[in-house]
């Protein structure tokens, strides 16, 4: 090179740095500005799959004079999420089928699931859980039901009042004899 090298002035170097964070920050912008891949039918879909989830719940495990039902505890939400990051693509698509499925078999049986009275709708788990145990883990109902009862059980409400709830760390106790009406303990 000729000469000697001369050290950018300060306003090149800013220009410099600021082209540079540009260059790198336009293809993050842009694609967070393009939005999901869905559409508002998908989201109306992913919607009413919580929703149905929740109430699958909240037959599987309903409001009692001891503890609320798995509704109250907001369980859908966190069903939908454990399904969609926790489980397998496969797994995914058995659900979403399984609750299509659900849904053709409500509205031949009168509407949808939710409109059904709470004793048909145990009747259809049940007929559901037969089936399942027959076809095993395989089965798209042993999944939710599984769901189910991590979400219920995780949340505040299943946790401290379906379960008698005691934090860790704690003195340990080998044997300890439950009362009648005492809850389990978690």
């Amino acid at each position: 090179m000729n000469g000697p090298i001369r050290s950018p002035s300060r306003r090149e170097a800013l220009k410099t740095a600021g082209l540079i964070g540009g260059a790198l920050l336009v293809p993050g912008l842009l694609a967070a500005c393009k939005g999901g891949q869905g559409d508002a039918t998908a989201a109306a879909s992913a919607q009413d799959d919580t929703m149905l989830l929740e109430d699958i719940a909240d037959t599987l495990l309903p409001t009692t004079a001891a503890s609320p039902g798995a509704k109250a505890a907001g369980v859908g939400a966190t069903m939908a999420l454990l399904l969609a990051d926790c489980e397998s693509v496969d797994v995914q698509k058995r659900v979403a089928a399984g609750l299509q499925a659900l849904r053709e078999t409500c509205r031949q049986r009168g509407g949808a699931f939710a409109t059904l009275a709470q004793a048909e709708r145990e009747g259809l788990l049940r007929e559901l859980d037969e089936a399942a145990q027959k076809a095993g883990d395989t089965h798209w109902f042993s999944s939710v039901r599984s769901l189910a009862l991590n979400a219920y059980f995780s949340s505040e409400i299943g946790a401290t009042r379906a379960t008698r709830y005691v934090a860790v760390p704690g003195r340990y106790e080998g044997c300890v004899p439950l009362q009648p009406g005492q809850p389990a303990w978690w």
